[in-house]
């Protein structure tokens, strides 16, 4: 009984000292944030699936083996380095059965203060065990995205702590009010970076891969695209979770 009660206080002890490292060294990259030559970031912004992050990027038959948990973690990493501290998740697939999300939700938030948005794509209203789930994080530091009307947010969620917000705020086709592509960083479930949701797929807007590098050099890569063509501008569903959108009519953002 001693010796697993040792063993237990010892990775208890091994566990603080790690946290404590990585608190340490987010503050040393925040530091370090003012020599680099990308904009200040805010939102990051990530298409998940019920299989995570995928390597693949050029179709379903290549390479489209899961982004390890360690890559997502350092995505995130290096997010809150350049100045982010909004994590928004897109769930292509249900709530329960994208798992990943809780262990990288937790990281952001208790490694880095972020704030968790989590956007239910396919989802008007929370169900009780959707709820649940959503519990398990700190719920201060959690927003559920759901598209319904402005007017129209399920009440089960305020009873149980949980902050719903329109993840549609602006009707679709209208221009978009958004806060700035240049202070996002988008990635899409194959790990592929866009200027924004808006393009996802568009090539002519790939910005990169997660595990091309560094963010920062890939952001700041001459040929990274951050803006886009005007004409194409408009409000869509996928706009819908946007965070750079959402900062337009949510205080806090």
């Amino acid at each position: 009984m001693t010796a697993k009660t040792d063993e237990t206080s010892g990775l208890e002890d091994a566990s603080e000292i790690y946290f404590e490292t990585v608190k340490t060294l987010k503050r040393k990259l925040k530091a370090c944030k003012a020599c680099a030559a990308t904009d200040d970031i805010t939102y990051l912004w990530i298409c998940v699936s019920a299989g995570g992050l995928k390597r693949g990027f050029c179709g379903e038959n290549a390479n489209d083996s899961p982004v390890p948990m360690h890559q997502w973690l350092n995505v995130i990493d290096e997010a809150a380095s350049l100045g982010a501290n909004w994590l928004i998740l897109t769930l292509n697939d249900p709530l329960e059965e994208c798992e990943d999300i809780w262990a990288i939700s937790k990281w952001a938030q208790q490694i880095h203060n972020m704030t968790v948005g989590l956007h239910l794509k396919n989802s008007a209203t929370l169900t009780k065990p959707e709820v649940k789930l959503i519990r398990q994080l700190e719920l201060s530091k959690t927003k559920v995205l759901l598209r319904c009307e402005p007017d129209k947010l399920p009440g089960i969620s305020e009873q149980e702590g949980i902050t719903v917000w329109a993840a549609n705020p602006q009707p679709d086709g209208e221009r978009p009010k958004c806060r700035g592509l240049k202070r996002m960083i988008f990635v899409n479930d194959k790990g592929v970076l866009y200027t924004c949701g808006l393009v996802d797929g568009d090539d002519s807007y790939r910005i990169g891969h997660v595990e091309d590098g560094h963010l920062m050099q890939t952001l700041n890569a001459p040929n990274a695209p951050r803006l886009i063509d005007a004409n194409i501008r408009l409000i869509t569903p996928e706009c819908d979770g946007c965070p750079a959108l959402l900062a337009g009519f949510f205080q806090g953002i």
